[in-house]
């Protein structure tokens, strides 16, 4: 192969994370000096507060809701382990008897089955982890229906997988729940990480009682929110102390990192209509190129279902070692596996999506952002192309 290292790689990781939009960096620089605690009562306190405010308020607007739902967090994990531990807790407090029960999806992003397993390896809980269906990727509304007990408290399902892309009927299946339970229904969640700055999310729309929302996903820092639906019941906070975040999440608060969300969420406010657009044409180039150049040499994983914007996964079938191997030999670009270099081992999302090991062992996840560029894409499928092909010497 002929290319440079001279060169900056295209970036098409953009699902592991985003890079900080300038803007983001010079709000966040500014707010450093908002140093003051924005729970004491001076002129820099006060300062730091309405900062803060503006902030929640630009989340609020990005998700459907008023500023009072939106509850800032360190990050997606700890919004989902509140989510978890505060659904338990809730449902313990109404009934001590049954123990309590979680519906959740086989796909889900490790902060969610992780902290299920241990708690169900305890025997603090049991848990129905319903599959995806192999031929499309996604769970099915009557599926996660059919997995529900008189104990259930919970039901979480991320509204796009990482690695797939693939879109969960979250809206459908909290229609369902709520028609056939009405008042008696669980606490419904949905991590939107992945949705979140690529597609548009209303909360009320979902029909969700909350979403886990991450900045690092759309642009932001690496902080996050819990965003409740103004018409449901929230669940019992987990952190206590100073009674922060009008008692919900107890812990001064990180007030350049907030503002940093704050205007990740404004920028994407002001650009919505057209952010989806600009990744879906970069995905659809790309995939389109493939096929032109690769022809049958190659696998777009659920091309069929409805998936983000902006996620194409590739199995590249005559690649002659796995997907971490081509990866390593790739010089013009960054991208991911979703798992663990190993040769003997495959992406865990792919197998519990129903994919072969074969196949899902050549993957490889291409996220693009909304910087990308059409000549970049021709230079990766260019690459892409001499890798996979039979005479390249150092194969």
């Amino acid at each position: 192969m002929t290319s440079s290292t001279s060169f900056p790689r295209i970036y098409l990781d953009n699902n592991a994370t985003t890079p900080l939009d300038d803007r983001v960096k010079t709000a966040i620089t500014d707010a450093l000096d908002l140093w003051a605690n924005p729970s004491s009562n001076n002129e820099n306190a006060l300062k730091a507060a309405d900062a803060i405010l503006e902030a929640r308020t630009h989340l609020g607007n990005m998700f459907g809701v008023e500023k009072e739902g939106v509850v800032f967090t360190s990050g997606g994990t700890e919004s989902n382990n509140w989510v978890i531990e505060g659904a338990i807790r809730a449902f313990r407090k109404k009934n001590n008897t049954l123990i309590p029960h979680i519906v959740t999806s086989n796909i889900e992003h490790p902060s969610i089955l992780e902290p299920l397993k241990r708690r169900e390896e305890d025997g603090e809980i049991t848990v129905a982890y319903v599959f995806v269906l192999p031929s499309t990727g996604y769970v099915t509304p009557q599926s996660i229906l059919d997995a529900l007990n008189p104990a259930t408290c919970l039901v979480t399902v991320m509204l796009a997988n990482n690695e797939t892309g693939v879109l969960q009927p979250v809206a459908e299946i909290c229609r369902l729940i709520r028609d056939r339970l009405k008042e008696n229904a669980p606490f419904l969640h949905s991590d939107v990480a992945q949705a979140a700055g690529k597609i548009p999310i209303d909360v009320n729309g979902l029909g969700v009682d909350a979403v886990t929302v991450v900045g690092h996903k759309f642009y932001g820092p690496r902080n996050g929110a819990l965003i409740f639906n103004p018409k449901s019941e929230r669940i019992p906070p987990m952190l206590l102390g100073g009674n922060q975040e009008s008692g919900w999440r107890s812990g001064t608060e990180n007030t350049p990192m907030i503002v940093g969300l704050g205007e990740a969420a404004r920028i994407y406010n002001e650009a919505s209509s057209n952010v989806e657009t600009v990744l879906r044409q970069n995905r659809d180039y790309f995939e389109e190129l493939l096929v032109k150049r690769l022809r049958n040499s190659h696998v777009i994983h659920f091309l069929g279902s409805p998936r983000l914007p902006n996620t194409s996964s590739v199995a590249f079938l005559d690649y002659p070692s796995h997907g971490c191997d081509l990866l390593e030999k790739c010089r013009t670009f960054n991208a991911s596996t979703g798992a663990a270099c190993h040769k003997n081992e495959c992406s865990p999302i792919l197998k519990a999506s129903g994919i072969s090991f074969a196949v899902a062992s050549k993957t490889v996840r291409i996220s693009f952002g909304r910087s990308t560029e059409l000549a970049e894409i021709d230079t990766v499928v260019n690459e892409l192309v001499e890798l996979c092909s039979p005479n390249n010497e150092e194969l």
